[in-house]
């Protein structure tokens, strides 16, 4: 089939071309637009206990956490007459924008359209006044909070959040406003990602371009790649703009479909044109070379997109929409880039068969075809003299690189993911200093239970009471009052009533803690959200006693049941994966060794991978080397889970290209030790030049300065560097000597005349040893 295809391209190669181009601009017009399309969240698992609390809260009590928090700073105190005055005057305008559902600040409590306060300061119609709550004034009593919430999310959320930003961080007499919360850290998430994008490809596509122009010695043949990866990007995101309309797609995923792409159409694309221009150094003619090559090089291709789609298809199991998106983006992208890859490149070697299939600038300065990488040759047979000895120290220094993940504690990622210096970032770092309380929100809610009679009103009271004395509670607040340390704290408004009587206070401020849905209350946790202590506090206030089952929300509640979801699917999804994978290298080695060696091989690689992603990123070692970013002392717990997926998956690409290679000259040789040797000294070349694109590709993406792709592109490019130095021309020649004829071990035989997947060499070749790409 492939065969047959690549004749059709060959035959057909002008309309082919003509038709690709179309094909790109029509998905680049559908997929314009896309990152305005894109959501920045997706860490929440939908239906578990925290989702439902936060969105009871969000629903019923019109609580929980709010979109935008605005610090309003006083030259000296926000008490003053014109400070209060000018507070009055924004929580006035900010009540009125569209969009806006109530807005809750320092100087009125909680308010809604129905009860803005007027104009000029004075008290609202209906009822809205001046009320001080003192949850919402920093100690030194010169920063006041204003919070508010925006009319849904999504498309609509952000037009508000852009709207009503620039009015409302405007100076406003002797105030100075800053903004925070979640909608304004996701609107600079999105900027600094689409920055980090532009930055990516900036760097990325020059640098691979000289570096083809080097590999393939021609300038015509390094365009070709870009052109593959430019087909398969298109593609990607008019299919992500398609996905947008029926589910949240992460706005990361744009900047794994660029790296991604890039890196595979250049992988790709080096495999078809190095396996061409050998057909063409044995003598074959150009039509009879192009055919070859597709037939051998082309089933590479597709049982490496298969292995790596399979892999990303892995982070499907998984209900949080950031981990599904990189698998739309992923998958896409990948498929994408083998079909350009084995449609364009045979069309162009046909438009063009001098400039890409012979054409080489360093001609002069290259080994001789059958010269070409004899001393990973040489390498190769020196491992296999030592097998035992190469396997146990490279083991042992993989091992011992794997040892800080032992260390890891996860997370969850926040503001400090972006740069340090971003203004958003400075405002949420002055929000945890100036309102400790407000750090870790935890909410409490219970459904269905009012205080509505005396009983309940004390019962509320003594539970209030019981949290504020566990170990790790700032205060709770609720109907009944405000708590510390399991006593009484005063309030700020004149309250008469009292719980201990049966009757609740009448402050504005503690209203919305009470409705026709129930009861909720708002429990301040000590330390950070994601901190193991965080995680056993809100264990204890899950055992409290408390007067309805609660619903317990928040930051750490999120991050709690998101873990535990993880750890149930994790083993499925891995396991399905190495299942695929095995079944996959099964069909196309004939063998049932060399895939469990793959797989255990590549296993070996992460290990080490994860140890630096530990080492690096939470504790924060080597700075100087892979650039700035904020160590929190935790690891996201989503990011390993991609990244394992991702560099799995490029490990197996190279992998399939060094068994194919293995296997041909085991085909013409029968002999194992040899076999290696000719197939890594073919392959080798390859995959190291593959390895310098890559890296090329992911050291770009490293400049980011949003912290994930920062940390998913440096564990990634790792990956590719022990794969490229340690893995294929140590560990695979030591492991294969070791296993001698077990190689190739496969229970029942295949029927006489039956084919295997993997490619048979070709029908004369003149030597063993294939020519460099070059």
């Amino acid at each position: 089939m492939l065969t047959i295809l690549a004749r059709r391209c060959a035959r057909h190669r002008r309309p082919v071309l003509a038709l690709a181009a179309l094909a790109a601009v029509a998905c680049a017009l559908l997929g314009h637009g896309v990152a305005a399309r894109l959501a920045s969240g997706g860490w929440t698992v939908p239906g578990s206990p925290s989702a439902r609390a936060e969105a009871l809260l969000t629903d019923r009590f019109h609580a929980g956490a709010p979109d935008v928090v605005l610090l309003a700073r006083a030259p000296d105190s926000v008490d003053a007459p014109a400070a209060r005055a000018a507070g009055l005057a924004l929580v006035g305008r900010l009540c009125r924008e569209p969009g806006v559902t109530g807005v809750d600040s320092y100087w009125t409590g909680p308010v809604t359209r129905g009860s803005c306060p007027a104009a000029g300061g004075g008290r609202a119609p209906g009822g809205g006044g001046e009320v001080d709550d003192a949850a919402l004034r920093s100690y030194d009593a010169r920063t006041a909070l204003v919070t508010v919430r925006l009319d849904g999310g999504g498309r609509a959320g952000r037009a508000t959040v852009e709207r009503l930003l620039p009015a409302a961080t405007a100076p406003r007499g002797p105030l100075q406003v800053r903004a925070s919360g979640h909608a304004v850290l996701d609107r600079a998430l999105e900027r600094y990602s689409e920055r980090d994008l532009l930055r990516t490809e900036l760097i990325a596509l020059p640098a691979t371009l000289l570096l083809l122009v080097f590999v393939f010695g021609s300038v015509a043949a390094a365009c070709l790649p870009l052109a593959v990866g430019a087909v398969a990007v298109a593609g990607t995101l008019a299919v992500l703009r398609g996905l947008t309309a029926v589910t949240e797609v992460s706005t990361f995923a744009l900047n794994l479909t660029g790296a991604v792409g890039l890196a595979l159409s250049v992988d790709y694309s080096l495999y078809l044109v190095a396996r061409y221009r050998e057909e063409i150094a044995s003598g074959s003619p150009p039509e009879d070379a192009l055919a070859g090559a597709v037939r051998s090089a082309g089933r590479i291709v597709v049982v490496s997109a298969a292995a790596v789609a399979l892999c990303l298809l892995g982070l499907l199991a998984f209900p949080l929409y950031f981990l599904r998106s990189m698998a739309y983006a992923g998958v896409s992208v990948v498929l994408l880039a083998a079909l350009a890859a084995l449609v364009l490149v045979p069309a162009a070697l046909a438009c063009f068969p001098r400039a890409i299939g012979r054409g080489d600038l360093f001609a002069r300065r290259r080994r001789a075809p059958g010269r070409a990488g004899r001393g990973w040759r040489r390498l190769a047979l020196r491992v296999m003299r030592r097998p035992l000895l190469v396997t146990a120290l490279a083991t042992g220094v993989l091992l011992v690189l794997a040892l800080p993940f032992r260390q890891v504690v996860f997370g969850f990622s926040d503001d400090r993911v972006l740069p340090r210096d971003a203004p958003e970032v400075r405002a949420t770092q002055a929000l945890r200093d100036g309102f400790p309380q407000l750090r870790n929100p935890v909410e409490v809610a219970l459904p269905g239970w009012r205080p509505d009679r005396p009983g309940r009103i004390a019962e509320l009271d003594a539970y209030a009471k019981r949290l504020s004395a566990l170990p790790g509670v700032l205060g709770v607040r609720t109907a009944t009052g405000s708590y510390v340390l399991g006593r009484d704290a005063p309030l700020a408004c004149a309250a008469e009533a009292s719980p201990a009587r049966g009757t609740l206070p009448g402050c504005p401020a503690l209203r919305h803690f009470t409705s026709p849905a129930g009861t909720w209350l708002a429990v301040g946790g000590e330390a950070d959200p994601y901190a193991p202590a965080s995680t056993a506090l809100l264990a204890r206030l899950q055992e409290a006693r408390a007067p309805a089952p609660p619903l317990v929300g928040g930051p750490t509640a999120q991050f709690r049941d998101a873990r535990n979801t993880l750890a149930q699917r994790l083993p499925w999804a891995l396991g399905a994966m190495a299942v695929a994978t095995f079944v996959l290298l099964l069909a196309f080695t004939r063998s049932v060794f060399l895939p469990l060696k793959a797989l255990a091989l590549n296993l070996l690689s992460l290990t080490a991978t994860f140890g630096a992603m530990v080492f690096i990123f939470q504790q924060g070692h080597m700075k100087w080397l892979v650039g700035d970013f904020t160590a929190t002392g935790t690891v996201s717990v989503v990011m390993p889970v991609v990244a394992f997926c991702l560099a799995f998956g490029l490990s197996l690409d190279y992998e399939i290209l060094l068994l194919a290679r293995i296997g041909e000259a085991h085909a013409r040789t029968g002999d194992t030790v040899r076999a290696t040797a000719a197939g890594l000294q073919a392959a080798a070349p390859l995959f190291t030049a593959s390895a310098a694109l890559v890296l090329t590709v992911l050291l770009a993406l490293a400049t980011a300065e949003v912290a994930l792709m920062k940390l998913l592109a440096v564990t990634t490019a790792l990956s590719v560097v022990l794969d490229a130095a340690v893995i294929r021309p140590l560990l695979v020649p030591a492991v294969m000597r070791l296993a001698g004829r077990a190689n190739w071990w496969l229970p029942t035989p295949p029927r006489r005349g039956a084919r295997t997947v993997l490619p048979q060499p070709s029908p004369s070749p003149e030597t063993v040893e294939p020519s460099h790409p070059g």
